[in-house]
């Protein structure tokens, strides 16, 4: 009753596991791009950067519709999930992306002197504070959804929207330090300071998120030995924990500032965070059908015999 991971193209089940499938890299793309784009967006909001607000609008309202276009067998039905905003966060991350494009577009439009006297001043700071409320929800909403997803121990966590918007502000920081490299940005020197907590707290909400799949159920412990021991470890450990939050925080910390740091920075924080994507969802277990029949001693023992 184990699985036997290094089967990457058909894997082994005992009694009861099985990995999620109906989410794949379409999905853990739009997940990525949505994310990246809402998080640049607020980051230029905050600093001043109008090119960042654009591209984060972009990457979001482009890369997030056309990975879901992928993944969705109806594309045409999918405006019906916003329907149910009282209880779910799919719904609400529906509305927010539209929000955010809507108000995002409006706010680009108006610090560009593009609304041609349409939009009265006095409303300028609503549509700012909107479009940035929004693209704080587009940030975290995705990471709440799967933290509901109480059959698969990984996702079931509080952990999941904080990671979400730790990434998405993290790739935020990053992106801008690439495209703003030229730019006199408001209080920029906190640029730096900002990246390498976000790096810290990362690797401590990773670390956090095996510790508390490990410790809860069977399939979250088998999810935990696939990330960190088995099939997927040497992407999880050197591509998502090392190449994606501890090299770019050592170069951000110790080598001299410029714009070939900046770029190798950012490709690694991204290359770190769509491996992350992925590997959530290949990793994703559904906990096993209870069996009625006593357990053993010796069964227990043997459950996981396969992972060392």
């Amino acid at each position: 009753m184990f699985v036997r991971p290094s089967l990457l193209g058909g894997e082994e089940f005992g009694r009861g596991f099985r990995l999620q499938t109906t989410w794949s890299w379409s999905m853990a793309t739009a997940f990525f791009f949505g994310e990246i784009g809402a998080g640049l967006f607020f980051v230029s909001l905050v600093f001043g950067f109008p090119a960042g607000l654009v591209v984060g609008l972009l990457l979001t309202a482009v890369g997030k519709t056309a990975g879901h276009l992928v993944h969705l067998g109806q594309p045409t039905r999918a405006w019906r999930a916003i329907y149910r905003l009282n209880s779910s966060w799919i719904s609400r991350g529906l509305l927010a992306i539209v929000v955010f494009t809507g108000f995002g577009t409006l706010h680009i439009l108006d610090i560009a002197g593009l609304t041609f006297g349409l939009l009265p001043h006095a409303l300028s700071p609503v549509v700012t504070v909107l479009a940035g409320a929004a693209a704080v929800v587009v940030m975290v909403y995705q990471g709440f959804a799967m933290s509901h997803s109480t059959a698969i121990t990984l996702w079931s966590t509080g952990l999941m929207p904080i990671i979400s918007f730790t990434y998405a502000l993290l790739s935020g920081v990053s992106l801008i330090g690439v495209l703003a490299y030229d730019f006199e940005l408001q209080n920029a020197a906190t640029l730096d300071v900002i990246r390498n907590g976000l790096v810290l707290y990362g690797l401590m909400a990773l670390i956090g998120l095996l510790h508390s799949a490990k410790y809860n159920s069977p399939g979250g412990r088998l999810s935990a030995v696939l990330l960190s021991k088995a099939s997927f470890a040497k992407w999880f450990i050197l591509l998502v924990m090392v190449v994606g939050l501890i090299v770019p925080g050592l170069l951000a910390t110790l080598a001299p500032r410029s714009l070939l740091l900046e770029l190798i920075v950012a490709t690694a924080v991204l290359a770190g965070y769509y491996s992350f994507r992925v590997l959530l969802l290949k990793a994703a277990v559904y906990e096993p059908i209870q069996s009625f029949l006593p357990e053993t001693r010796l069964q227990r023992a043997s459950f996981f015999e396969g992972e060392t």
